[in-house]
């Protein structure tokens, strides 16, 4: 399950920026009053970016935006206890626009970002508050640290010593840590209604039981918090003695497919993911489609279709999963060579080079090496001259995906 969130870097800790609320009065650091000229040079390209500070400790981000939906630039903020996050475009000499989404119900914040000296930048709120911003040096991190979620709950992280707390307006399912230096952490998991927590993992293999856990992080590493539905584990099945899907069917559903001769069931007891492979027909197959997906009934038509079927294999996904000495022996391909191998892809970060990927019933963090010109022209085909340079494992992807195996 891929949750994402835009972030920006402030030191050594990632705020999120998407889902920003306001949490009072915005602090003014000196009021001026002035137009914004619109169109003021049609010739002028903006070219700074980065992270930026005031001397009141107000910060504020410029990134280039990656994403086509959204042209322009991702400006981030925080301005006191107050943070502000979305894409706006160039204007003339400056970049001008409403830094409140456009999903959120909130009154809007409308700000002109625009050059100031010979690195700095001006902000300027539509109320007439401006703030003053020069370059931030941020320390390179050596340890990357990915913390994500597989099922439905949340996360919270805190540094030891500070409160954990979980925001119940915007949960978060996924969370980055870039550190400098080893440091220690505390991590928390917290299930959804319905849900249950079953265990921490770090780099696809069990870590903890535990829903809080405090990790010295040492080494750049993915910790997935797993969940799985309430309820799972009180109907134990014996699953060596099962010969057909029907005796499967009353366990949490993660997933199905139908091909042309076999049907995969993926499921989960006792906290461990297994997929079952039955012998299936095209005719079979042509009486599933058949069905109508807006069917008050159809699952309970298909599960009539699939019940009978033989099993011919249970396996394991749990087990499967991939070490990171494993893993590590993709370092070095390129971005075609994965795609040879049948990797796919779903989605990307530009400015850190990561993609999320999928391979088998997996899915993975890659990072390449190498640079995109041209954020909103960007194509997949892009990929194809890119060198990986590390991959982490980052939760079950289509547990049905027997294709490429």
């Amino acid at each position: 399950m891929k949750k994402t969130i835009a972030m920006m870097l402030f030191g050594l800790l990632l705020c999120p920026m998407s889902a920003c609320t306001r949490g009072g009065a915005v602090q003014q650091t000196e009021t001026e009053t002035g137009p914004f000229t619109e169109n003021s040079s049609q010739d002028f390209v903006w070219s700074r970016e980065g992270y930026f500070k005031d001397e009141e400790d107000n910060f504020l981000s410029v990134t280039r935006s990656d994403d086509t939906e959204y042209p322009g630039w991702y400006v981030g903020c925080m301005l006191g206890e107050d943070m502000y996050g979305w894409y706006i475009e160039q204007e003339g000499d400056t970049l001008h626009g409403n830094l409140v989404a456009d999903y959120l119900d909130e009154d809007a914040f409308v700000v002109t970002v625009s050059e100031e000296g010979e690195d700095g930048l001006m902000l300027t709120v539509e109320d007439g508050t401006v703030y003053h911003f020069t370059p931030m040096e941020i320390e390179e991190a050596s340890i990357t640290v990915y913390i994500n979620t597989e099922g439905f709950g949340q996360i919270a992280t805190a540094k030891e010593g500070e409160a954990l707390e979980f925001d119940e307006e915007y949960p978060s399912q996924s969370s980055y840590l870039g550190l400098a230096e080893p440091e220690t952490y505390v991590f928390g998991a917290k299930p959804d209604e319905g849900w249950k927590f079953l265990k921490w993992t770090k780099n696809g293999e069990d870590y903890a039981t535990d829903s809080q856990i405090t990790v010295e992080l040492t080494e750049s590493a993915e910790y997935i918090a797993v969940f799985g539905i309430a309820g799972s584990d009180e109907t134990p099945v014996d699953l060596e003695s099962v010969t057909t899907l029907g005796e499967l069917l009353g366990l949490p559903d993660y997933g199905s497919a139908a091909y042309e001769d076999t049907y995969v069931y993926a499921f989960e007891q006792d906290g461990i993911f297994y997929r079952a492979i039955a012998q299936s027909s095209p005719e079979v197959l042509d009486e599933i489609f058949q069905l109508d997906w807006e069917d008050a009934d159809y699952d309970t038509k298909k599960n009539e279709l699939i019940s009978s079927l033989e099993v011919l294999q249970i396996e394991n996904l749990s087990e499967m999963i991939p070490d990171q000495s494993e893993l590590d022996n993709w370092i070095g391909k390129t971005g075609q060579e994965l795609f040879d191998e049948g990797w796919t892809n779903s989605g990307w970060n530009l400015d850190t080079m990561e993609f999320y990927m999928d391979y088998g019933p997996f899915a993975y963090i890659v990072t390449f090496d190498g640079s995109v010109e041209n954020y909103e022209d960007f194509e997949e085909e892009d990929m194809n001259p890119l060198v990986v340079t590390s991959v982490l494992y980052d939760g079950l992807g289509d547990a049905t995906n027997i294709e490429e195996e």
